[in-house]
Parts: structure tokens; sequence; C-alpha cells
């Protein structure tokens, strides 16, 4: 998806100057509480989007699709790369399963949902995830909604590290 979207937010130099404010431990909980937050906005939209099969889908009398298999799969996670870096952050996308669950023929893997979001063999796909990043604005709000008060909360304590 490669349309072009502008998107602005204000009253961030107050957040940040009650930030601060915060010690450190108690900054990263607050913030990854609102990353999260946002992250079920982006999660939430992209599973209402998702196309789901009507019956299970069987081959050679086994059953290989669960109905709902990809939608259950797209979770919000914390991104180990940002948390090396020192820096916090998550990420919305399907969930693997364990290795000894993966496989063409294994109901729960939901190893396809690259054919659904981006489409195979002249489909056009449903793009879920991209779609999803529509809600941009709203998932701002909700970070703004949840970090807000938890910081002023925290400051009103006199939090101590």
């Amino acid at each position: 998806m490669a349309d072009d979207w502008k998107l602005t937010v204000s009253g961030l130099d107050d957040v940040n100057r009650e930030l601060r404010e915060l010690p450190p431990k108690l900054r990263r909980r607050a913030l990854m509480n609102a990353l999260r937050a946002a992250g079920r906005v982006f999660r939430d939209e992209a599973r209402r989007l998702t196309p789901v099969a009507a019956v299970p889908v069987r081959r050679k009398g086994l059953q290989i699709r669960t109905p709902g298999t990809v939608r259950r799969a797209i979770s919000v996670r914390t991104s180990k790369l940002s948390r090396r870096r020192g820096d916090l952050g998550v990420f919305v996308n399907i969930r693997p399963v364990k290795k000894g669950q993966r496989g063409a023929y294994s109901p729960t893997d939901p190893f396809y949902w690259r054919w659904l979001e981006f489409g195979a063999r002249g489909k056009p796909g449903a793009g879920m995830l991209q779609k999803a990043a529509a809600k941009a604005s709203q998932a701002v709000m909700q970070f703004g909604m949840v970090l807000g008060p938890a910081v002023l909360k925290l400051n009103r304590k006199g939090a101590q590290p």
C-alpha cells in the first residue's frame, strides 16, 4: 500500500516533561502499557478485516485449516530488536506457531497469512495488516489516553525508583 498520508500529533511536549520526572523503570512500564494499547487498535482492526473460511478445509480426510486461525494469530508483540537497542517498541504481526506444530497440514499454523495479505496467482489479497494502518490516528489517541493519566497518577504518588 503506497498511499501517502500525514499524521500530526500535538501535546507531546507536556507528556515528555511529565515522563522525565518519572524514574526509568516506571517510565518504561507506563510507555509499554500505552504502546500495547495503541497496538491493540491496529490488531483489532486487522482481525476485523481478516477473511475467515466458513468451514474447516479438509484434504484427504484430514483437517488442514481451522476457520479463524489467522485471525486469532494476529497479536501485539514486544520488539526484541528495540529492547536490545535499549528502546521500547511493540509491533503487530501474525504470531507463528511452535516448531513442532508447523506445516502445511497443521490446522493451527497460520503460515498462509501471506497469501491472504498479499494475494497469490492472480487473486488479490485482503491487505488486512496494511489497511489496519489507516487507524493510526485512533492508535495515537489511545496511546495518549493511556499514557497521560498513567504519568499523572505516578507523579502524584511521588513515585520512587
